[in-house]
């Protein structure tokens, strides 16, 4: 074997080493030795705004629309990506999944379809304007075409996690 892998005494595992090797990310020591003064920045000139599921998108015409002006007299100065949350029909997808057992990772992810229908309906209200749908990952590369070219980036928020309130009660 090379000398970057190590095989483990018991089960015949093979490990990288690395400073990672067996840590936890969420280690307080870990975070101090791996801790940057420096760190890298795709687009440290590209705001991040999240437009909220329950707060806006949930409300309508009503609250989005004026937004969306605000937005668009934003965009002629600065450089942004839209993300969009999942609201309150996240919430009720979340309700019913727990009504039917559903694993905490399954429900994460009917949660962001919600998320994604958001980004979809704030894309295509866009769309005249530059606005453009991306998804997480697919088109992180073109991202900076998008921004260069005056576009208007939007795609869902990240993930959302099943709050431990959620599954206490779940019990």
């Amino acid at each position: 074997m090379g000398k970057l892998i190590k095989e483990a005494q018991e089960g015949g595992r093979l490990h990288i080493e690395s400073p990672l090797m067996g840590e936890s990310l969420v280690s307080k020591a870990l975070l101090k030795d791996t801790e940057r003064h420096e760190v890298f920045r795709m687009h440290p000139d590209v705001n991040v705004i999240k437009v909220g599921g329950q707060s806006i998108m949930d409300r309508g015409a009503k609250a989005l629309l004026p937004i969306i002006d605000v937005l668009l007299e934003a965009k002629e100065k600065y450089k942004m990506i839209l993300m969009t949350g999942g609201g309150t029909r996240a919430r009720h997808i979340y309700n019913i999944g727990l009504e039917l057992g559903m694993p905490t990772g399954i429900l994460s992810k009917l949660g962001d379809k919600v998320s994604s229908q958001n980004a979809e309906i704030l894309s295509v209200l866009l769309s005249k304007h530059g606005g453009v749908r991306i998804g997480h990952g697919e088109h992180l590369e073109q991202l900076t075409m998008f921004c260069q070219l005056g576009y208007l980036p939007i795609t869902r928020a990240f993930r959302p996690m099943v709050s431990s309130n959620i599954l206490r009660n779940r019990a």
